[in-house]
């Protein structure tokens, strides 16, 4: 895995090694603005998710993945808490938790979720996201992998001692640094 800042240490991305290639693709958080702002992909997501209505459907994501984009960027450069957008995965979490897991969501009726990991006060991993299609992330493909990625994630973190942001930056150079060896 690998780390590539999004916006000015509040916000980085995953990016994931590319099956069959050891080279890295594109961060989840770029990936995710481009799919949800692609019409054909849309367009065929719709029609392999029996959406009834796939005009609708289509300009609800383009209207949701505008609105996502315009309220972290607002966010960042307002120099507001992520937490306005990066809210609780489960419901049953209280306080800050150690990683916690995150979903990303502009309004009640956005369809698209972006997952991340709450590395400490206003410092969050994306690890991907999806269009959401099912109430509970365990009942469609998508969103179950979401959660597959999140979990594998955050072991990750753990695994390499990254419990807060200090930490967290340390890691990342060290992996940056290693990289360019």
């Amino acid at each position: 895995m690998k780390i590539v800042n999004i916006f000015a240490e509040k916000l980085y991305s995953l990016a994931y090694k590319e099956a069959h290639n050891e080279e890295y693709g594109r961060c989840e958080y770029d990936k995710l603005i481009e799919l949800w702002t692609d019409v054909s992909y849309l367009y065929k997501f719709a029609k392999e998710n029996d959406v009834r209505n796939i005009r609708k459907f289509v300009n609800d994501r383009l209207r949701d993945a505008e609105q996502i984009e315009d309220l972290l960027e607002e966010l960042v450069e307002e120099n507001l808490p992520l937490d306005a957008y990066f809210q609780q995965l489960h419901n049953n979490e209280t306080g800050f938790k150690l990683l916690s897991l995150r979903k990303g969501k502009a309004s009640k009726q956005d369809g698209l979720r972006m997952y991340a990991i709450k590395i400490d006060d206003d410092c969050f991993l994306v690890t991907g996201g999806a269009i959401k299609m099912s109430l509970y992330m365990k009942d469609h493909r998508d969103t179950k992998e979401e959660l597959r990625k999140l979990e594998k994630a955050k072991a990750f973190l753990k695994d390499n001692a990254v419990m807060d942001a200090d930490s967290f930056c340390e890691f990342k150079k060290e992996i940056d640094e290693n990289e360019y060896r």
